[in-house]
C-alpha cells in the first residue's frame, strides 16, 4: 500500500513537472528564470526546446502545414488562460521555499499553501486537456491513433524509470 503511494506521488509530480513544462513552452515568454531560459533554448534532453518538441511531434505524425498552423492558433489562444496559472504556481513554489527556512516548520502554512497549489494544479490539468481535445479534433484518426501510441511510450517510460528506482506501479 505504502509503495503503491509513493509511487501515485511519483507519477503525480512527474504529471505536474510535464504539466508545468508543457505551459511553459506555450507561453514562451522571455523570463530572466533560469529555468525558462533552459526550456526555450532545449537543454533539457535532446532537442526538448519548445520548437523542437513540436517539430518532433509535427514529423512524427506527418502534420501538414495547415494542421501544423491551427495548432498554433490553439496554442496562441489559451496562452491568456496558462500565463496566469503558470505565475500562480511560481508563487506557490516561492511561498513553499521560503517556509521554515527560519528553522520552525509551519504546517498550517504549509497545507494552506499546497492546497492552493493543488487547485491551480486542478486548472492546468482542465485547460491541459480543453488543448488536447482542440488538438486532437484537427488530426486525422490515424494520427489520433499515432499520438495516443506516442503518449502510451512516453507513459511507458515513465513507469519504467519509476520501476528501475525501485518504485514499481499497476501499470504495465
Amino acid at each position: 500500500m505504502k509503495t503503491k503511494l509513493l509511487a501515485a506521488a511519483f507519477a503525480v509530480t512527474f504529471a505536474a513537472t510535464g504539466l508545468f513544462a508543457g505551459a511553459a513552452y506555450a507561453i514562451g515568454q522571455n523570463s530572466d528564470n533560469p529555468m525558462f531560459q533552459a526550456m526555450q533554448q532545449g537543454r533539457f534532453g535532446r532537442g526538448f526546446g519548445r520548437h523542437n518538441f513540436r517539430g518532433m511531434i509535427a514529423r512524427e505524425l506527418n502534420l501538414t502545414a495547415e494542421q501544423k498552423a491551427q495548432i498554433e492558433q490553439i496554442i496562441e489562444s489559451e496562452k491568456p488562460n496558462i500565463k496566469p496559472l503558470v505565475q500562480q504556481l511560481a508563487e506557490h513554489r516561492r511561498q513553499l521555499k521560503a517556509l521554515g527556512t527560519d528553522g520552525n516548520f509551519n504546517e498550517a502554512q504549509v497545507r494552506v499553501v499546497a492546497q492552493q497549489q493543488g487547485q491551480t494544479m486542478s486548472e492546468m490539468i482542465v485547460v491541459k486537456e480543453r488543448i488536447q481535445s482542440r488538438i486532437f479534433a484537427v488530426l486525422t484518426p490515424e494520427q489520433r491513433t499515432k499520438a495516443t501510441q506516442m503518449r502510451e511510450r512516453f507513459e511507458q517510460r515513465i513507469h519504467d524509470g519509476l520501476a528501475e528506482q525501485g518504485f514499481a506501479t499497476d501499470k504495465k
